[in-house]
């Protein structure tokens, strides 16, 4: 069986046995356990101390497994953890994952047991996550063994982002928070220490899934350097990859190791190995979110001349400054409208318009003047994106020109970006426009990044392809 064909088996497990399942709902066995109800598989409770749970008969020991299991959620200590591994091994279990800490992140007995499993996945056909993992969440497909509250039933079910994290924490609070204001992910995958299956393994899985537009990853260290950056530059012809990468300054770099027991490398060079290769580097757990979440929903800009519409004069000069402000990911620039866009528009909305972009269309404007105003903006060939900063308080604006620039975006080719603000329904409204098919943002530095990103993954894109063609050829 090949590797993607064994990650099937992980990440859609027809049977799943939780190796210490617990009546308490306190306690991870029994959390993780619950999660598990929801998932429609067949599952196989393992603890001595139980003969059912929630309904489930409980197994006795691991012994008394059937041998046609999938995957083995492991939630013991760590030593016990290694023992359970062994005898799953006899089993013929083929998958794990390992919660537990007190691995090679606590020093050197920590080392040793992880050194046991290691050897275990290079002596059997095997795959362990972990250990020290969360696990993996699928919205879709209601696999969820992460422990710690995380925002799961705030993220779209249909979602096509993969997150690959090597810190569980950093992954389910930023896209718990992210939820808030609309976030679609396709899987969530708990690196931990990284003892067997690693970002390279998921990487090559996710680039050949269906269900998957976009990757990004958390990562403290990248052991396969070289094969990561390769298999990263493949999959970037295709779909955009996006990498957090933690521990810039020596202390960081240090932190790395207690957390992880890794080593992390040179900063400077995996920068410049990460630009060279086509993969978009991100800084904070928030641009992770907001460039995974606009590389989603929106397939790339044409170029990088910017139109910005605006009811709020104040917003569009602080656009403006915004776009025009220098910075390494890509150049923006304002667009020069043309006549007849600016004829158009004051057509549209009042004659005193200001039409010289940003558009101010004022408070006064309405429902249709947005539409028509933002129809003037599309149509202008001298326009690659339009970012519309949309306010919900103005009388003549109704919650409908949600609805009205869903629909512009499903019929345009140009990518529009929203920032908006409405006092304390600010989150809920970008939620709405997120269901609607819309990719906004509760600030406009944050709107402008996400049209940076954009602008940036298609030009990595057409490099990436131009040089395959010269490759062939």
């Amino acid at each position: 069986m090949d590797k993607i064909a064994s990650l099937k088996r992980l990440l859609d497990p027809k049977k799943i046995a939780v190796i210490g399942a617990s009546k308490s709902k306190e306690k991870v066995g029994g959390i993780v356990f619950r999660r598990l109800m929801e998932s429609r598989r067949r599952l196989f409770p393992v603890n001595p101390k139980e003969t059912a749970i929630e309904g489930y008969k409980v197994s006795p020991d691991i012994r008394s497994l059937p041998k046609d299991i999938d995957l083995a959620v492991i939630t013991l200590s760590a030593e016990k953890a290694v023992e359970a591994v062994e005898m799953c091994i006899e089993r013929g279990i083929p998958n794990y994952i390992i919660v537990a800490g007190g691995f090679g992140e606590v020093g050197a007995e920590g080392r040793d047991l992880e050194d046991r499993l290691k050897q275990l996945a290079k002596a059997h056909p095997i795959n362990i996550l972990g250990p020290n993992s969360l696990g993996i969440f699928l919205p879709d497909e209601n696999i969820d063994t992460i422990f710690v509250e995380h925002g799961d039933k705030a993220l779209d079910r249909n979602g096509r982002v993969a997150c690959i994290v090597q810190s569980g924490s950093v992954g389910v609070e930023a896209l718990g928070y992210a939820s808030n204001t609309g976030y679609g992910m396709r899987a969530f995958v708990g690196l931990g220490n990284k003892c067997d299956l690693d970002e390279v393994d998921f990487l090559h899985y996710f680039s050949q899934d269906e269900k998957t537009n976009c990757l990004g990853f958390y990562l403290e260290n990248i052991e396969k350097g070289r094969e990561f950056l390769s298999a990263a530059k493949k999959t970037a012809t295709q779909k955009p990859v996006v990498v957090l990468k933690a521990g810039m300054t020596h202390t960081a770099a240090s932190a790395v190791s207690s957390h992880t027991g890794k080593l992390a490398g040179s900063d400077n060079v995996i920068s410049g190995a990460l630009k060279q290769f086509g993969i978009q580097r991100v800084y904070d757990d928030e641009e992770f979110c907001d460039a995974t979440k606009v590389l989603s929903m929106l397939s790339g800009a044409p170029g990088n001349r910017v139109a910005v519409l605006t009811a709020a004069g104040g917003y569009g000069v602080m656009c403006t400054d915004f776009i025009e402000k220098k910075d390494s990911r890509a150049a923006l620039v304002m667009a020069k409208l043309s006549e007849a866009t600016k004829k158009r528009i004051k057509a549209a909305t009042f004659p005193f318009t200001a039409c010289e972009n940003p558009v101010d269309i004022t408070a006064s404007a309405t429902d249709k003047m947005f539409s028509e105003s933002l129809d003037a903006l599309i149509r202008d060939e001298g326009v690659d994106l339009i970012i519309c900063i949309a306010f919900f308080a103005p009388p003549g604006i109704s919650e409908n020109l949600i609805d009205i620039i869903a629909e512009k975006i499903r019929n345009s080719d140009k990518p529009v970006i929203v920032f908006t603000k409405y006092g304390p329904f600010t989150d809920n409204c970008i939620k709405n426009l997120y269901y609607a098919g819309v990719a906004a943002y509760p600030s406009v530095g944050r709107a402008v990044r996400a049209a940076r990103v954009l602008v940036e993954r298609t030009a990595i894109q057409k490099r990436l392809l131009q040089e395959e063609k010269c490759r062939k050829n």
